[in-house]
């Protein structure tokens, strides 16, 4: 059925008066919107450096990422930015000079297939890579292709010739097939089977990788089908020049296309959610059909072209429809706005209040009472009132019909929807913040001055804490809330008051906007900081940090669902009362389900004025109404739902100094690097302004950074060291989602910092301070050996030489003697003596001289043993050294030496033993020297507890002096072995050998 001419007069001035600005953060990226039947159209003509004339081939790709061709090339979309895949971020398109690049399908393991002139290219993640070419691609570029269900791709080109390539690239080209230069539409159809529209008549379909031409039913008017496309039911739908078919089953339904003054031939067809086609057109712009009639939107509309290229349904319900001129959005409608263009008698509606009969009465905060209706086409408003200027602060319904009204000159009026004249009211009094009507039809009127309370024409003040009063409200059991600045007052019906002062936040107070009930029993103020709990419960805030999007609440209405719609700075907030009860009460830290309408959804826009009150209301049928800023937004509480999903989060590029980074899985920062830009997205091609993002670098950032919808993080100077990058993303519900996108990031220390180099300097240091302690100690012992020789010099000159004399003089007497003499013998002992020191004496002067040289340890206990032990008739056996013998050095053969003499010194005075035995045993960790006798023995543990034994003692002394153990075995009558543990090294401590005595 053709649509007739004035009907497409009427749609185009609805569509111009619905017409609404984009906000300003989005300028620079979209054109202006408007709203159409139930959708916002949003459009891109350019963004930065990308420009998106000539737009066509729109893929959506499973993670989300919206791919098209444009002027500039390639181009992605997450939801915010279009990135435009050139020569110069991807190496494969190198070399080519104005390559056009066209986005065709995505094969069941992710990968995009592009074609061109210089062959088929596939994209996996950011990386661009060739896969298949041939001759006939360079002047028969691929433009439509589809996979079927082994995952090879079907390719048709401008010309109509054919081919299949695996995911290898192997190609192979079909012959004799298509011939017409209108092959380039391919769809897929619930079986897997691909449809290709061929031109003149020819439709094919693959099915288990034959490819067929198909007959259409006898009768069909389907004259050259350009375009072909599969429906969720089944059908199969055509497009020519002039109509569009749908085939199902063996019927063929033919709806001819509205006329139109230009070329109207069908170049796109698509379905949305609701089963309505929309037919794109070259040069009459969009067609919708809803199995009976057309409806059109053209660039007079606000499309961006009429000459339309490709429609591409999302993930999430939004239409994309791409033009010679632009991509547009048709984003799904969940709320109904009205705006001055409209019938609002103001941009700005200020207060709303809806009386008892039906009627909406509007203070707008630049004066003027307003009194009308609200309806789908066109509203109808009417001022009340004589003075334009007269401002109005507070708005109340009145119980017997019509509106209380109050001014900042103190009066309080009431009307009614046919009267414009005052009905009654009060004069005198300070300005009238807030009114309130009860159930026993007494008036509260709230004033900068007190709280004031009339009933059968006497008006009486109500004493408060605080005379700044701001909002009144009613409760379900009747008792009246008052809040003013420092807190709130419940007065139950019987007057009785009950203060609580506000749970104040750091450095800043509470100003209550609106008091609501949710549920029954709770009552909650709306404040600058948040929802206030007042009752109900224990009094605390609900704010930013429990999961509200703002702490602004300006507006509350529930739906009868069990949830809560706030009025908010931005938009409108939808949260679970049970969460909010929870979350008041301590059992839960946040609100988990929060839905956010903001004016990307459609909302006029604009934040609500501080006056007049109130801004919303429920009205009988269950719909919400809430006043912003620019307009009035009415939603079905049961239906309007966020659209969208999660965010899917990627890390799109980094930089270090101004230059990319293209290795993204083995990031390497050289040493010396000043800036590190990491920049990621979140692709939600709905609320992309909107997602919000949080991110940290672990080693660095010791906890999470809300970065807002800010894209970038930049770090500076970071240290040596390996770092991994997280971020995330808030989903339309206000929660972090649970995925995660990281990199990893290696920083490189400079050469002065890297392990190698301070490995170097530290044996550089320390062979330097060894060498120079070697200097010392050659120094050192030059003068030690010179103090050394000056010692023996003198003593041997002096010392030896005096004993010598001696010697000469008492051999003199000796000799005098006679052989009987009795003083012969005593004689002979000091003799004796006097020699055994001399030879002692000598040999500490040749150690002075010569302290370096090697001794022989055996040969010295050997002497000192028969020296010690020589009259006392002990046989001394020496036994072999058993091991490699080594050199100790002389303090330790000089300690070795005198705790064996000590201990042979111990054997002569108190054992008389009649054999001794010496054994030295070498091992590569230590020395183990014992001495055994058969003689008398002793309690050992009972000579430790006696004082005098001091030879003992000085063993052990000794030992400790040169790292050594000594252990004593003995037993009264058995005889006593005492076994000296002397380590190779210092830092050798093993105990005695295995089966060995001590």
């Amino acid at each position: 059925m053709r649509s007739s001419t004035v009907r497409k007069l009427f749609l185009y001035l609805v569509l111009k008066a619905l017409f609404l600005t984009v906000p300003a953060q989005q300028a620079c990226a979209q054109q202006a919107s408007v709203i159409v039947d139930r959708y916002k159209v949003d459009t891109w003509r350019s963004q930065e450096e990308v420009r998106l004339a000539f737009t066509s081939n729109l893929v959506q790709t499973r993670e989300g990422y919206l791919w098209l061709s444009s002027q500039s090339g390639l181009v992605r979309f997450d939801g915010v930015r279009f990135k435009a895949f050139t020569a110069e971020n991807s190496p494969a398109l190198r070399g080519h000079t104005r390559l056009i690049t066209i986005p065709l399908a995505q094969d069941r393991d992710g990968g995009l297939w592009v074609g061109s002139g210089s062959g088929l290219f596939r994209v996996a993640g950011d990386n661009v890579k060739l896969i298949a070419t041939n001759a006939a691609f360079k002047s028969d570029i691929v433009n439509a292709a589809a996979v079927d269900p082994q995952n090879r791709l079907w390719a048709v080109t401008r010309s109509g010739r054919v081919f299949v390539i695996d995911r290898s690239g192997k190609q192979r080209e079909l012959e004799g097939t298509l011939v017409s230069y209108s092959g380039s539409s391919m769809t897929v159809d619930n079986n897997g089977d691909i449809w290709i529209a061929a031109g003149e008549g020819a439709i094919y379909r693959i099915r288990d990788g034959q490819l067929k031409r198909i007959r259409l039913p006898d009768g069909a008017q389907v004259q050259d089908p350009s375009r072909v496309y599969a429906t969720r039911d089944g059908a199969v739908w055509f497009g020519t020049q002039t109509a569009i078919a749908r085939w199902k089953g063996d019927r063929i339904d033919y709806f001819p296309l509205p006329t139109t003054n230009g070329f109207g031939a069908v170049t796109a067809l698509a379905e949305d959610t609701d089963g309505r086609m929309w037919v794109g057109s070259y040069g009459a712009g969009l067609h919708w059909f809803d199995g009976k009639e057309f409806s059109s939107f053209t660039r007079a509309d606000g499309l961006s072209d009429d000459r339309i290229i490709d429609i591409l349904p999302d993930h999430q319900g939004n239409m994309w429809v791409a033009t010679r001129d632009g991509l547009n959005r048709f984003r799904p409608l969940q709320v109904e706005a009205f705006t001055a263009r409209t019938g609002l008698p103001s941009d700005m509606p200020g207060g709303m209040v809806r009386d008892n009969e039906g009627g909406v009465w509007l203070a707008p905060p630049t004066g003027g009472l307003f009194h009308g209706h609200i309806r789908d086409a066109a509203s109808s408003f009417r001022r009340v009132g004589k003075s334009p200027a007269d401002l109005v602060l507070s708005l109340a319904p009145a119980r017997k019909g019509g509106v209380w009204v109050g001014r900042p000159n103190g009066v309080v009026s009431r009307y009614s929807g046919g009267n414009t004249s005052v009905l009654g009211g009060v004069k005198g009094l300070p300005p009238v913040t807030d009114l309130l009507e009860d159930t026993s039809g007494a008036l509260w009127i709230a004033t900068w001055r007190g709280l004031y309370r009339g009933h059968d024409g006497q008006l009486e003040p109500i004493e408060q804490k605080d005379d700044f009063i701001l909002r009144l409200f009613q409760d379900a059991a009747g008792a009246v809330w008052v809040a003013s600045l420092t807190g709130v007052t419940r007065i139950d019906p019987a007057g009785h008051q009950t203060f609580t002062q506000w749970p104040m936040p750091q450095q800043t107070g509470i100003r209550p906007n609106v008091i609501f009930e949710a549920p029954k029993g709770t009552v909650w103020v709306g404040s600058d900081e948040g929802l206030v709990r007042v009752g109900g419960g224990r009094t605390t805030i609900v704010a930013v940090e429990e999961g509200l999007p703002e702490s602004w609440v300006g507006a509350g209405e529930t739906d009868g669902v069990g949830r809560l719609w706030l009025g908010q700075l931005g938009g409108l907030t939808r949260i679970k009362i049970e969460e909010l009860i929870s979350v008041a009460d301590g059992k839960l830290a946040s609100l988990l389900d929060v839905g956010s309408f903001k004016p990307l959804d459609g909302l006029p826009g604009g934040d609500p004025a501080a006056w007049p009150h109130p801004w919303s209301y429920r009205d009988p049928n269950g719909k919400l109404w809430f006043a912003m800023g620019h307009g009035i937004v009415a939603l079905n509480p049961e239906t309007a739902k966020p659209i969208g999903a999660a965010p899917k989060v990627y890390i799109d590029e980094a930089f270090v100094d101004g230059t990319r980074k293209s290795d993204l899985d083995s990031l390497v920062i050289e040493p010396g690097s000043r800036r590190i830009d990491i920049r990621y997205t979140g692709v939600d091609l709905t609320h992309g302004p909107d997602v919000r993002f949080r991110y940290r670098l672990d080693g660095f950032d010791p906890d999470w950074i809300d970065a807002g919808t800010q894209r970038v993080a930049s770090y500076t100077r970071l240290a040596p060291g390996t770092y991994k990058f997280r971020v995330s993303a808030k989903d339309v519900r206000g929660q972090w989602s649970p995925t995660e996108a990281s990199i990893s990031l290696r920083v490189l220390a400079p050469f002065y910092l890297t392990a190698w180099f301070i490995g170097l300097v530290i044996l550089s240091l320390t062979l330097v301070l060894w060498m120079y302690h070697r200097a010392a100690l050659r120094i050192r012992g030059a003068a030690i050996m010179e103090e050394r020789t000056r010692l023996a010099r003198d003593i041997h000159d002096s010392l030896l030489q005096g004993f010598g004399g001696i010697a000469l003089q008492l051999h003199a007497v000796d000799q005098r003697l006679g052989t009987h003499s009795p003083e012969r013998a005593s004689l002979d002992r000091i003799l004796g003596l006097v020699d055994r020191t001399l030879t002692d004496a000598r040999k500490v002067v040749w150690d002075i001289r010569l302290p370096n040289e090697a001794d022989d340890l055996a040969a010295s206990l050997q002497l000192s043993a028969h020296r010690i032990l020589a009259d006392t008739g002990a046989v001394v056996n020496f036994a072999p050294a058993q091991g490699t013998t080594y050199e100790l050095s002389l303090s330790v053969r000089q300690q070795c030496l005198a705790m064996v003499e000590e201990a042979l010194v111990n054997v002569r005075k108190h054992a008389g033993a009649s054999i001794v035995v010496i054994k030295l045993v070498y091992t590569w960790q230590a020395l183990y020297i014992t001495v055994t006798d058969d003689g008398a023995g002793f309690d050992v543990d009972e000579a430790r507890r006696r004082n005098g034994h001091w030879g003992l003692q000085g063993m052990q002394e000794r030992a400790k002096a040169i790292g050594a153990h000594v252990e004593v075995e003995s037993q009264p009558g058995v005889g006593t072995t005492i076994g000296i543990q002397v380590p190779r090294r210092r830092w050798l401590r093993w105990g005695l050998l295995p089966g060995s005595r001590a």
